[in-house]
């Protein structure tokens, strides 16, 4: 599963690469973004117009299976995800993910800062549900679309997030797609060369540690 990820970019960065025209609430140089936490996403407003603006991470219930992390393979098989499918897709901007990896002469599992060199921000797939409470208030949640390793991270990553290319991006943002068919091709896991994988400290198991050496490199005995 992929349970954290890193954003280091500003706003106006992320408008730029994602082709935004309006921004609401946005969260930027995020170092340790867990689950359950309001997060930035890239979606449609009803006008049709790229806007960026706050969501939860987690669908409702949270506990479960699809909650975080959805299946790429499973989506059209779940009822529930047809009218996000259809309405509810949105790219979730990142700069890495985490993951762990067992090394030796470590006890606990390694956090590991997952990358794409020579990109430091891109999208991932992600599918959004939007409702109004019951005091009127528009809520929002979301689920990264997540496809298996490949190569010798699979060894130790099972499953990472989906990140588009350019292609992938407009099609998944087009409002006017509504055949899943035209846009499976997309969801694909980066080649091995694609990616680059550091061990980073593990305080990032504490959702609450939010740090720029969340990302930083460090050396192992």
């Amino acid at each position: 599963m992929c349970e954290r990820y890193s954003l280091t970019a500003e706003v106006s960065e992320i408008m730029d690469m994602f082709g935004v025209v309006k921004a609401g609430r946005c969260y930027t140089n995020r170092y340790n973004i867990a689950p359950t936490q309001t997060v930035s996403i890239v979606m449609n407003d009803r006008h049709e117009q790229r806007i960026i603006d706050d969501c939860r991470w987690g669908l409702f219930p949270f506990w479960a299976k699809d909650a975080v992390n959805a299946d790429a393979v499973r989506l059209e098989s779940r009822s529930y995800f047809d009218g996000m499918l259809k309405r509810g897709r949105c790219v979730v901007p990142g700069s890495g993910f985490y993951g762990w990896r067992r090394t030796e002469g470590e006890k606990a599992p390694r956090a590991m800062h997952i990358i794409v060199p020579g990109r430091n921000l891109f999208g991932m797939a992600g599918l959004y549900d939007e409702w109004r409470s019951p005091g009127g208030e528009l809520m929002r949640a979301v689920t990264l679309v997540t496809v298996p390793s490949a190569g010798p991270m699979a060894l130790w990553q099972e499953r990472l997030p989906v990140v588009l290319d350019q292609e992938g991006m407009s099609d998944w943002l087009n409002p006017s797609v509504k055949e899943f068919g035209l846009l499976r091709k997309h969801l694909q896991p980066l080649e091995p060369f694609q990616l680059r994988s550091y061990p980073v400290t593990n305080a990032i198991r504490d959702e609450q540690y939010e740090s720029p050496d969340c990302i930083t490199e460090i050396r192992l005995a």
